[in-house]
């Protein structure tokens, strides 16, 4: 086996780091062709609980919305982890799948309603129906989380 000296390695990582960038360059350039098709994908997170306690899980929002159609799919759950470092593990009974049947500009906001799919994950009290605000000039998402409005930070 050939040995590999520290200059042969430097140039080995850098090749590998140039690939990975190129890489993520992909996903960037296909999220701009989508947004010009009129549909909007967003990404929003907050820690849990609210400070000044520190955080020891996160709310993820996601979705997809044809804003032409009005229509789309909204997941909300929550994951073991601060917002920093968020881990796979979901906590249970958290999550939540929305489908969007409105999507209503209002302003630089968008008004999201939708429906939750599996209500027999649902807290006593909490509806079924959920109305989700996304605020791009505000960089803020305001959705439910256990029957009252919280607001996430967009990614």
């Amino acid at each position: 086996m050939k040995q590999m000296d520290r200059r042969s390695f430097l140039k080995l990582a850098g090749a590998g780091s140039a690939a990975a960038a190129a890489a993520a360059a992909i996903p960037i350039i296909a999220s701009t062709t989508i947004r010009e098709t009129g549909v909007l994908r967003f990404s929003a997170s907050l820690g849990l609980p609210a400070p000044p306690l520190p955080s020891y899980a996160t709310q993820v929002v996601e979705g997809s919305v044809d804003l032409s159609r009005g229509t789309g799919l909204v997941t909300s759950r929550v994951l073991a982890g601060h917002p920093g470092a968020t881990s796979d593990i979901g906590l249970p009974g958290l999550a939540r799948v929305i489908r969007i049947t409105a999507a209503t500009p209002d302003g630089a906001r968008l008004r999201l309603r939708g429906l939750i799919e599996d209500r027999s994950q649902l807290r006593p009290g909490e509806s079924p129906r959920v109305e989700i605000i996304v605020d791009r000039a505000r960089g803020l998402l305001q959705a439910p989380f256990l029957g009252r409005a919280v607001e996430l930070k967009l990614a």
